[in-house]
Formats: structure tokens, C-alpha cells, sequence
């Protein structure tokens, strides 16, 4: 079966295959001047190709200021979730960097495609090369690092953390919430974290902690289905309500150093620490013990 593959490459070992798929899309396809394609900056971006087996398919680019272009995909491979597999590799390198937000240029066509992965439009529509395009930009919250930022901070945007959370996991992902909400536990690339996350390690485990099941009984929410196919590694149980009855927080833990904390009110106080063993350990505590008396929910159950 051949697989995709997303790789970060350097422009002075990669610049033929990288100037050749954007040759290809940009040049012969919507026919941009080559002496515009090309430019100085390609010498000191960040490049990224996309590979189905041998074949090179696709490229983006990220500059130092968090620039994000020369997003090209080949034809025959489009609608195949190449663009945002490249796309979630620049978000997460961003949000290692600690880059405070990612700006682009869109084509207008694909206006709604960068605007499901959290970036909005700026200012009026322009032309470029003889193309229509749109400003957009995404703020990265939550950007501290795994292991390496010890500060406590406020959280502006809870799904927007919870993504920066998730994607410096390495082996554990505890979640404890009231029904995976769709805002949060939906987002296509909480579902990609998550998946990768179980493939990694075969000691991979991730626990989503519910209080109500019933929410998710006749939707299709795309956690629940990969726990139904990653069943060995993904687990869902529902909280006994004598346990959390008394709590007043939902909370989502990383590798027993990553904490992300939520009042259970809407709209109420939330904060997080991506590096303080002894919170996450207090947390873990209360996890643990609300995980021991939960059980599974029988609308939930994997696939046989």
C-alpha cells in the first residue's frame, strides 16, 4: 500500500524536486512567470514535500516571519488531503518555533480550505501574478513547549490550546470532559495528533474521560470512530457522577508534564502549564481516581 509522506527538507539538497512540483503547478498549470515563482527567500525558508512512494506531489513553505506560500499540490493527487497534511506539518514547526501566528496569501478558491484550519481573511482581495487572492491569518496560542516552559498562562483560545497541548504529547493524552466537544475534540487536526499519537509508541495510550455519553450516541464524532478502529490504544469511559459531582473543572494531561485546565461553567477561567511535574501529577491523581470507577459506554464500544 503505498503511504504519503510529509518531510521537512533543506532547499540546498531538495531545490530540483522542490522547483519542479512548483514548476509544474504554478508555472505550466496556472501559468506564472518564472522569474516570479522563484525569489531570494527560497534560500533561507523552511520547504516541505509531499511524497506518494517515490513521487514527489506537493510543497509549502514557511519563512522566518511565519510567511506561509508556494502551497502546490500535483493534480492528479488533489482532494486527497495532501494540502493539509502539508499544512498541519508548517502549523505544528510553527508552533515548536513559538511563532505567534502563521499569514498567508490564498488563492481565492481555496478560501474555505485554509479558513477550516483556523485562518481568517484580512483586508480586501488582490491580484498577484494575474490571480485572485486573499490575506489570512491564524494566531497560534498556547505555544509554550512541552518539557521546556514552566510559566502558567491564560488560555485565550481553548481549542487553539488544546491542539498545542496535544501535539507535543509523546506517549500519553488523558482528557477529562463532558462529552468531547465538537469545538475542541473535533477539529481534523486534534484527529491527526490523536491518530499519530497511537501509532507512534505500542505503549501509546490515550484515555477520553466523559461525564455524558448521550451527546455522542447518534452523531459521528470522528474521536469516537478512531478509538473504535484504535481500540488498543484510545479508550473512552464515562465517569461515574457520584465521583465528579463535586468538581468544578475539566482538564487534559500530557506525558504527566502538560496541563490544561477549564471550568466546567461556560465562559469561565481557563489556564495552562506545559511543564510542572507537580500539577500535572495532581491532576493525574484526580484522573486516575475518576478513571477507576468509570466504565465503558456500551454505545461506544469498538468495532469487532
Amino acid at each position: 500500500m503505498t503511504m504519503l509522506k510529509i518531510e521537512r527538507v533543506r532547499w540546498s539538497e531538495h531545490w530540483r524536486e522542490l522547483t519542479e512540483i512548483r514548476r509544474r503547478v504554478f508555472v505550466e498549470e496556472q501559468r506564472v512567470p518564472i522569474e516570479l515563482e522563484l525569489d531570494e527567500d527560497d534560500f533561507t525558508a523552511r520547504h516541505w514535500l509531499a511524497r506518494y512512494g517515490s513521487e514527489v506531489v506537493g510543497t509549502v513553505r514557511l519563512l522566518a516571519d511565519g510567511h506561509v506560500g508556494r502551497m502546490a499540490v500535483a493534480a492528479d493527487y488533489r482532494g486527497r488531503g495532501i494540502g493539509r497534511a502539508l499544512l498541519h506539518a508548517v502549523i505544528d514547526d510553527a508552533i515548536q518555533q513559538q511563532l505567534p501566528k502563521l499569514e498567508l496569501a490564498a488563492q481565492t478558491h481555496a478560501i474555505d480550505f485554509y479558513r477550516k484550519e483556523g485562518f481568517q481573511p484580512i483586508g480586501d482581495s488582490f491580484m498577484d501574478a494575474g490571480i485572485a487572492h486573499q490575506s489570512m491569518t491564524r494566531t497560534l496560542r498556547g505555544t509554550q513547549r512541552l518539557g521546556e516552559d514552566g510559566r502558567k498562562f491564560a488560555v485565550e483560545s481553548l481549542p487553539d490550546s488544546a491542539l498545542a497541548l496535544a501535539s507535543l504529547s509523546r506517549r500519553q493524552l488523558w482528557v477529562f470532559c463532558h462529552s468531547l466537544e465538537p469545538e475542541v475534540y473535533a477539529q481534523p487536526r486534534l484527529i491527526d495528533i490523536v491518530s499519530t499519537l497511537a501509532r507512534r509508541h505500542r505503549d501509546s495510550e490515550i484515555r477520553l474521560l466523559i461525564c455524558d455519553d448521550r451527546p455522542l450516541r447518534e452523531s459521528r464524532h470522528p474521536l469516537v470512530e478512531l478509538s473504535q478502529r484504535l481500540s488498543s490504544s484510545i479508550h473512552i469511559r464515562v465517569s461515574n457522577p457520584k465521583q465528579h459531582g463535586e468538581l468544578s473543572e475539566y482538564f487534559l494531561l500530557a506525558d504527566n508534564e502538560a496541563t490544561l485546565v477549564h471550568s466546567m461553567r461556560r465562559g469561565g477561567r481557563a489556564w495552562g502549564c506545559f511543564h510542572s511535574r507537580p500539577t500535572a501529577s495532581a491532576y493525574r491523581e484526580q484522573f486516575d481516581r475518576l478513571w477507576q470507577h468509570a466504565k465503558p459506554s456500551p454505545w461506544l464500544r469498538p468495532l469487532v
